[in-house]
């Protein structure tokens, strides 16, 4: 049996698909612990893992996840330097008390660190200072010399003309020297970013997906067995069903529902509105009965009544959606996510709609076409194909496993 342990950004969409790979890990007889903040016990408990909590200010992390990409103050340069911020002061408040709970006895540690690039860096310092081998946890897009979501950052450069970046820089550097990890921020960087990595995409999703080689494991979406929302009955009317979510980072967004409801009213479609606590009671005005809203709903079981979905672009929840057959309007609301709502429009999966341009007549009039759009099932239906042949947490598992006899 060996120890595994994940540290994951606590953020739901990088969560959820790890714990049915937890859960598989733990049926081969694995002994499985997470590194997360205090609210994602009941989830991680229940896949039968070992719990390691610490404690976060959910309201900075929100802000930091979530910049104010409309004021006129927000850059990438400071949504990069607000993440690293964040990082940092996340690794000194949790790395003392990771190292003492998986170090203080050295037969105890784990024998693969599973880390998400997105996340602090507790796990990737214990992982390089003890010689433990680390797979990538990555729920959306890999980056090589053939594609990159973001332009490559050259620290020398950062360092002589950004300040503020230079500082972060030397604090991180300082970090590694504290506890004896004899690696460059570079180095740090690129092996954080490189190396083995477990893909919650088919092959087929990711941008230049055939450049990457055997070590970068595409295993599709893991997040079906995972459900936190209790039970749903389908409406029973036999009509067309949307589902209308912006998940739980971009929900705060009244207008937005508003427009929807108003898309709908008059549409015989049953309709199911999620918005995650973003919306207070009275806000979207009169709701006509066929139309539910709920803070939270079992996102796969409406999917398996579903005709289209709307969402925020969110990669896991657009494959999500088309493992259940079911095209997918995105809104998107940051880069990550016009990424994934270009990458929709070029398999044929389903629409983007910018979200300055919506509108009800735009989203009822989008809704209708894709519904009735013949190529746009065929290409659903191909997608769904890829997925269902990528493995799923089973190949997750296998990749983790290897890493277990591996030369480091």
């Amino acid at each position: 049996m060996a120890h595994i342990a994940f540290f994951i950004l606590p953020a739901a969409g990088h969560v959820n698909p790890t714990l049915s790979v937890a859960r598989e890990l733990v049926a081969r007889g694995h002994r499985v612990s997470y590194a997360l903040s205090e609210n994602y016990g009941e989830r991680v408990l229940a896949t039968g893992a070992e719990f390691v909590p610490y404690p976060m200010d959910q309201d900075r992390f929100l802000a930091t996840m979530v910049p104010q990409q409309d004021s006129a103050e927000y850059t990438d340069q400071q949504e990069f330097v607000n993440m690293m911020k964040w990082m940092l002061e996340l690794t000194r408040q949790t790395l003392p008390d990771f190292e003492k709970h998986f170090g203080d006895d050295p037969a105890d540690r784990p024998d693969v660190f599973v880390c998400d690039p997105s996340s602090f860096w507790s796990g990737h310092i214990l992982a390089a200072k003890w010689g433990i081998p680390v797979i990538r946890s990555t729920p959306t897009y890999v980056a090589n010399e053939h594609w990159s979501l973001h332009p490559p950052v050259d620290t020398a450069e950062e360092q002589q003309e950004d300040p503020q970046t230079a500082e972060l820089f030397g604090a991180v550097a300082g970090l590694l020297a504290e506890h004896d990890v004899d690696k460059g921020i570079g180095e740090f960087a690129d092996e954080v970013h490189s190396g083995p990595a477990l893909v919650y995409l088919p092959r087929a999703f990711q941008y230049a997906g055939e450049t990457f080689g055997e070590e970068v494991s595409f295993v599709g979406p893991c997040t079906s067995a995972n459900s936190f929302h209790g039970e749903w009955e389908a409406p029973g009317t036999g009509r067309p069903l949307i589902l209308i979510s912006l998940g739980t980072l971009y929900s705060k967004q009244p207008a937005f529902f508003r427009a929807c409801v108003e898309a709908f009213t008059d549409v015989e479609w049953d309709v199911v509105i999620t918005h995650a606590g973003g919306v207070a009671e009275g806000e979207l005005g009169e709701v006509p009965p066929h139309i539910q809203v709920h803070d939270f709903a079992p996102q796969g079981a409406v999917l398996k009544h579903a005709t289209v979905m709307i969402n925020h672009g969110g990669t896991s929840t657009v494959l999500q959606a088309v493992s259940e057959g079911v095209p997918v309007i995105s809104v998107p609301q940051m880069a990550e996510l016009h990424a994934t709502a270009t990458r929709v429009e070029q398999l044929g999966v389903g629409a983007k709609i910018l979200r300055d341009d919506v509108t009800p007549e735009l989203v009822r009039s989008t809704a209708l076409a894709l519904a009735d759009d013949e190529d746009v099932r065929a290409a659903v239906a191909r997608l769904r194909g890829e997925i269902e042949s990528a493995g799923g947490p089973p190949a997750a598992a296998d990749a983790i496993e290897a890493l277990l006899s591996a030369p480091l």
